[in-house]
């Protein structure tokens, strides 16, 4: 096998790609030093043909792939993932806060061509930017400028036509985000999309309630739901390519059942449906929001997940201050209750400390 096939070393997708970037550049540092060190001492010959072996797997997966090669390529990669989402949002206020400048200076039938023209235009510079840019930055800024057209859209017919908004609006920007996220690979849009499509579960479930769909938020306890049903699709194997989109789907899934606990647990007066005894409810949250984050700390650990580590610490950590607050506020004078959050401060970091130790380990 040549080192500049199509597919070195069994490599089949970027990330896969750059984890090999990365044991080349380790093994590199690591031989430098044992050679330092006297413990290893390699012929000339042979430091010349892993060398060159080392080059043209690299610039084969570089060409392939567009995989960062050093430290500071990769902290420039994630400078430009920054500089790109920055963009993204301001290119997208400026466009939102233009189109309504010149809004009241067009007539009905110019308004609805604008309406149609600008997600299509903004479709075609995305695939445009994707076939001419490999690494899609510019790209996913383009698509989530799109993906912004296409809500403002969505937002300015109803007002055009004086049309009832709908629940039905978070499925159609739901459907062309999940569509677009798919098409090039952007995970943002990917849990965008996502976000909506949950968001409309939970305007449906509130219109059956007899409530206004447009406070959903208000009752998040579908989310309990939609949380699991998001984290079981991500083991689906169409679903999760992309590469990397079952990642966003288990994180997406873990957010959806994690974060309306807060709030139900402190406030199931406000944010629950009360199917149940509210005494009750109080229970079960309280419950909840301290077993289902060590549940996602332990099955993340097991499967080497760090995200799913660190979402289900820190939201472990967020639910205990809230409860603090929640229960002892009025109670411990002031002074004791900084000092009980100062030692579960300490009490966490040694706990995160171990656990860090035991994902070494594992």
């Amino acid at each position: 096998m040549t080192m500049t096939q199509a597919d070195p070393g069994g490599t089949q997708s970027k990330v896969e790609a750059q984890r090999r970037a990365d044991r080349v550049d380790a093994f590199t540092r690591e031989l430098a030093a044992l050679e330092a060190a006297g413990v290893l001492a390699l012929t000339g010959d042979q430091r010349n043909a892993i060398g060159r072996h080392h080059a043209a797997l690299l610039s084969s997966l570089a060409r392939q792939f567009d995989v960062d090669r050093t430290e500071p390529q990769r902290q420039m990669a994630l400078g430009m993932r920054v500089a790109s989402l920055l963009a993204a949002v301001t290119l997208s206020a400026a466009v939102v806060l233009f189109f309504y400048r010149v809004w009241g200076l067009l007539d009905t039938p110019a308004q609805v061509a604008v309406l149609v023209a600008m997600p299509l235009l903004l479709l075609a510079a995305v695939e445009v930017a994707a076939r001419l840019e490999p690494t899609r930055y510019i790209a996913a800024v383009v698509a989530i400028l799109a993906a912004s057209a296409f809500a403002l859209d969505l937002n300015v017919v109803g007002l055009v036509f004086n049309m009832a908004p709908t629940p039905e609006i978070l499925v159609a920007w739901a459907a062309f985000t999940l569509a677009l996220a798919y098409a090039y690979g952007f995970r943002l849009l990917l849990a965008a999309g996502l976000a909506a499509a949950m968001g409309y579960v939970l305007a449906i479930v509130a219109s059956t309630a007899g409530l206004d769909w447009t406070v959903c938020i208000a009752r998040p306890e579908p989310l309990l739901v939609l949380g699991p049903c998001a984290i079981a699709a991500s083991f689906e194997r169409h679903l999760g390519k992309p590469e990397g989109f079952g990642a966003v789907w288990r994180q997406v899934g873990t957010a959806a059942l994690l974060l309306p606990l807060v709030f139900l647990a402190t406030w199931p007066e406000i944010f629950s449906y009360r199917l149940l005894p509210i005494a009750f409810l109080h229970g079960c949250y309280d419950v909840a929001g301290f077993l289902v984050p060590a549940g996602f700390i332990w099955w993340g650990i097991s499967r080497r997940w760090p995200d799913i580590v660190n979402t289900g610490a820190g939201f472990l950590v967020i639910f205990t201050y809230a409860k603090f607050f929640d229960w002892w506020w009025d109670v411990l004078p002031r002074y004791l209750f900084f000092l009980v959050l100062g030692g579960l401060a300490i009490a966490t970091m040694v706990v995160l400390a171990r656990l860090r130790r035991r994902m070494r380990e594992v």
